[in-house]
């Protein structure tokens, strides 16, 4: 039997809690927020009008499922920090498999059930793709719930949520672990690295040769959206049926000459990380803030920074 149709806690208000919440609120379900006292998102969430309440202060006993979508490196420290203010076998429900797996949380917090519903996409769309009944995809696991009853009903009141955020691909069961290690690699192989990076090299080089500013851009950043919807809308083989003559030869050029074993071996490094753990550690290890500001800093000072700022705000706001 579905618990839904009690009042839901919304731990935080980031932009994936903003997006959740606006959500399923709007489907018709009773939400509500719970944050620091001196937490930066208190205006935004009674203007908003949702219900709020405060750590350190609030009666937590009348809600059993609790979301979870805070930073990842936040959790485990609320659960030990509040963890006698949560009922005993509350449903926390994750929207990543990270911190569960990082912090062993079937064994360290085993008085709550730990469940997993993973939008598969960033905030800003699973808001927009609700507001324009598009498509979101997404995956959930109830693994840690090992009675076959309570699993069920614990299923059916993730997929009840599932379409209350908008997830109307799926969404397809899956695990902490096969959701948590999938979503890190295609981060490192592909999406935080791959694209952007390579990116910003290939429109430094043609700047290099004396293409203007803007044509670079269009060649190098604002097609990228088009290539990306193309491959996702079409599917592989459809794309290189619609590409150019040049743009075929072209890209299997490059192929051959980017992606060779060396490619492969880097990539295999990086799997290997994140599958032993060693990538844990490194998270661990790491300043977040700190390394942000690094990164943030490179990139103000690139011009492909500067150009979207005035060109691209004009072609995508």
């Amino acid at each position: 039997m579905s618990q839904c149709n009690s009042p839901i806690l919304i731990i935080g208000f980031g932009s994936q809690a903003k997006s959740w919440a606006l959500n399923l609120r709007d489907s018709g379900f009773d939400v509500h927020v719970i944050l620091r006292q001196d937490s930066s998102s208190i205006k935004l969430v009674k203007s908003l009008g949702f219900k709020t309440l405060f750590f350190g202060e609030s009666n937590l006993k009348s809600y059993s499922i609790f979301l979870m979508l805070t930073p990842d490196h936040t959790h485990e420290s609320i659960l030990k920090t509040y963890r006698e203010d949560f009922p005993y076998k509350s449903n926390f429900i994750y929207a990543h498999g990270f911190s569960y797996c990082h912090g062993s949380f079937e064994k360290n917090f085993s008085e709550f059930n730990h469940l997993l519903l993973a939008p598969k996409a960033i905030a800003s769309e699973v808001r927009f793709q609700y507001e324009t009944q598009g498509k979101l995809g997404g995956a959930y696991s109830a693994e840690m719930v090992k009675d076959p009853k309570k699993k069920e009903s614990a299923e059916n009141t993730l997929i009840e949520l599932a379409r209350g955020i908008g997830i109307n691909v799926g969404p397809f069961q899956s695990s902490f672990e096969e959701e948590c290690y999938a979503d890190l690699f295609s981060e490192q192989s592909i999406l935080c690295s791959l694209l952007p990076y390579a990116a910003s090299i290939s429109f430094k080089k043609l700047r290099e040769k004396g293409v203007s500013k803007e044509i670079a851009y269009f060649e190098c950043w604002a097609e990228l959206k088009l290539i990306c919807d193309a491959l996702t809308k079409l599917g592989p083989v459809d794309f290189f049926n619609l590409i150019s003559p040049n743009a075929l030869i072209g890209g299997e050029k490059a192929k051959n000459l980017l992606f060779d074993d060396n490619f492969e071996q880097k990539l295999n490094s990086l799997i290997d990380d994140i599958w032993s753990k060693k990538f844990f550690k490194e998270v661990e290890r790491t300043d977040i803030e700190q390394l942000r500001k690094k990164v943030n800093s490179h990139w103000e000072k690139q011009e492909i920074q500067k150009l979207h700022k005035t060109l691209g705000t004009e072609l995508f706001s």
